[in-house]
């Protein structure tokens, strides 16, 4: 009986962590989509330069999968800016913004120091 209960939560485990690994990969970039995608990396190396406090995070809206744009700057008050799978900046209206709701989990992709 011991042995049962083991072997079915092991089996839940692997199930679980098999899941994870195939959302990731899943999505636009892959598992290491900084080299994955030249236009993100381009992006982080540009932003890199830069004295403020900026983050890149990737989620899917509207059942695509975007990149997360936003300062992190704790006194300054900021809209992210959404870019798509081609690294294309997505034009979303005011009203858009305050509707605004990802589907997916929020995966932080990098963070400046």
């Amino acid at each position: 009986m011991k042995h049962t209960i083991l072997t079915i939560i092991g089996v839940i485990i692997i199930t679980f962590l098999g899941g994870c690994e195939k959302l990731g990969s899943q999505l636009c970039g892959g598992s290491d989509p900084i080299n994955e995608l030249p236009w993100l990396k381009q992006e982080i190396n540009r932003l890199s330069a830069s004295p403020n406090c900026n983050s890149i995070s990737r989620s899917t809206y509207k059942e695509q999968t975007v990149y997360i744009f936003t300062n992190c700057e704790p006194n300054v008050n900021s809209i992210p800016f959404l870019y798509n799978c081609d690294g294309v900046k997505l034009e979303l209206t005011p009203s858009d913004y305050q509707a605004l709701n990802f589907t997916g989990s929020i995966e932080l992709i990098w963070k400046s120091n």
